[in-house]
């Protein structure tokens, strides 16, 4: 905020028992009586945000978002994805046009609209590196890599399978170990956070 970063906050969820789904396991965790944001929900891609609705945020979450951020960027609300929390593990972009994304929660048919025209890769089944007492994340964390820039991701070096996929496709893998990925519930994408980005914003969508 002193170098002269623009500070804003969601708002704080009062989280009432009336606010939560406690009967009917096929629907999400929370209800639309306020809004409940999760910024591990968005993925960014230039202009375009992709937000998924979830057990940790609600649709009320996304119309804050968009309000907040106005037109300079859209938010696309992705429903019936994903049940769970985080979207991380579920769509990865690689680089502008190029997509992983898991096939035990997507198809190519099921791919949100604004993604249509880009490329997909269904990730291959994770090598699952173990966790220490409760797990706080499914295996699929092997998809939870870092794109240093269209050429190169950071990539935990078990997932040997993903690694071939990703080299022939012209994308280099920094390969680091990460074993209690699992445990702690978060891989390379989750433990960073870019606040300061060179470059100009664009647009990667149709």
């Amino acid at each position: 905020m002193e170098s002269g970063a623009r500070w804003i906050s969601a708002p704080k969820p009062e989280l009432k028992e009336s606010g939560y789904n406690r009967y009917d396991e096929s629907l999400l965790a929370i209800l639309e009586e306020e809004p409940v944001f999760d910024a591990a929900n968005c993925l960014r891609l230039g202009r375009d945000i992709l937000y998924l609705v979830s057990d940790s945020g609600n649709l009320s979450g996304a119309r804050w978002l968009q309000t907040t951020l106005g037109r300079r960027y859209r938010v696309h609300p992705c429903e019936n994805i994903y049940k769970s929390t985080h979207i991380d593990t579920t769509i990865t972009a690689l680089r502008p046009g190029l997509l992983l994304v898991n096939p035990a929660r997507l198809s190519e048919k099921t791919i949100p609209d604004v993604l249509n025209s880009w490329e997909v890769i269904l990730a291959p089944e994770p090598v699952d590196t173990g966790y220490s007492g409760y797990p706080f994340s499914s295996p699929w964390i092997s998809m939870n890599l870092l794109s240093i820039s269209p050429e190169l991701v950071v990539i935990e070096k078990s997932q040997t399978e993903l690694i071939r996929m990703l080299e022939k496709k012209g994308i280099s893998c920094a390969q680091l170990p990460w074993r209690h990925g699992r445990s702690l519930g978060g891989g390379f994408h989750c433990a960073t956070l870019d606040v300061r980005r060179t470059g100009t914003l664009e647009s990667f969508t149709s």
